[in-house]
C-alpha cells in the first residue's frame, strides 16, 4: 500500500505545482503594474499641484507658466522605469477650458492607449512563453490629474 501512497503524492505535486507557480508569478507582475500604477498617478498628482503655486499676476502668460511648472515638477519625478517619458506632451489645456489644465499619461501593454495621452516608452512586465499570455494585461497602464487654476 505504501508505494501506491507514493505514487498519489507524486501525482498531485504534478497537478498542483504549475498552478501555484503560475499564482505567485501573476502576483508578482500584477505587483509591477499596480507598482507603476501608483508611482505614475504620484507624478502626474505632483505635477498637477505644482501649478498651484503659480501667481497668475505675476505672468502675463499664465498657461504657458502653468504648463512650464507642470512639465518642470514631472521633470523632477523619476520615472525611470518607465523608459523615456515625453515630458512636454504630458501636461496640456483641457479644450473648451482654458483655466484646466491636465496630465495624462500611459504605457501601453497589450493594445494601444487613447490618442489624447502621453505615451511613455516603458517595456511591459516580461512574460514566460510557456504561460503563454498569462497573466492578462490591460491595454493601458493609465494616469490623469486635472486642475483648475
Amino acid at each position: 500500500m505504501k508505494r501506491y501512497k507514493r505514487g498519489a503524492v507524486a501525482l498531485e505535486f504534478l497537478l498542483l505545482f504549475p498552478l501555484i507557480v503560475s499564482l505567485i508569478y501573476a502576483a508578482g507582475v500584477y505587483g509591477v503594474l499596480f507598482s507603476w500604477q501608483v508611482q505614475m498617478q504620484q507624478a502626474v498628482d505632483r505635477s498637477t499641484g505644482a501649478v498651484m503655486a503659480l501667481d497668475r499676476s505675476s505672468t502675463s502668460e499664465p498657461d504657458v507658466a502653468a504648463v512650464a511648472l507642470a512639465t518642470a515638477a514631472l521633470g523632477r519625478m523619476d520615472l525611470s522605469f518607465l523608459g523615456s517619458v515625453p515630458a512636454s506632451e504630458v501636461c496640456s489645456f483641457e479644450a473648451g477650458t482654458p483655466d484646466v489644465i491636465v496630465c495624462r499619461l500611459g504605457v501601453p501593454m497589450e493594445g494601444g492607449c487613447p490618442a489624447n495621452m502621453a505615451v511613455a516608452g516603458a517595456n511591459k512586465p516580461k512574460q514566460l512563453g510557456f504561460f503563454d499570455g498569462f497573466p492578462p494585461l490591460p491595454d493601458c497602464l493609465m494616469a490623469s490629474s486635472s486642475v483648475a487654476f
